[in-house]
């Protein structure tokens, strides 16, 4: 995966779960997560993506143990919820924010967040 084209990029209204989208289209020819543009809460969005890893019939199974291309899904706090994700590759999690795509260490992820699922086919 060359991960510098996907820093180049910079994604519109919802752009980690564009990204993540993105990602699976292109390395994997298919687009097993389904995303919008539109602008949604904090709430809308830990919806949606419980919705579309939990509740689909895209084959996704939670794992402990992250693999490469694995669905990182992010949550400041449990009751906040999930509500930012990635791509988790070679030790780092891939991720896009409205201002930047970025590409940064598991352990910079977890101390900024503390809801961390990873989710495989």
């Amino acid at each position: 995966m060359d991960i510098n084209s996907y820093l180049a990029k910079q994604y519109s209204a919802q752009p980690c779960w564009e990204l993540v989208a993105d990602v699976y289209d292109r390395e994997l020819q298919a687009i097993a997560v389904g995303y919008k543009t539109v602008n949604r809460s904090i709430r809308e969005m830990a919806g949606a993506f419980r919705i579309a890893i939990h509740k689909t019939a895209h084959g996704f199974e939670k794992i402990d143990i992250p693999v490469d291309l694995c669905i990182v899904l992010l949550g400041k706090t449990e009751v906040m919820g999930i509500h930012h994700c990635g791509i988790y590759f070679q030790g780092k999690v891939l991720h896009a924010m409205p201002e930047s795509t970025l590409y940064e260490e598991l352990s910079v992820i977890k101390d900024r967040y503390s809801v961390v699922e990873f989710w495989a086919k």
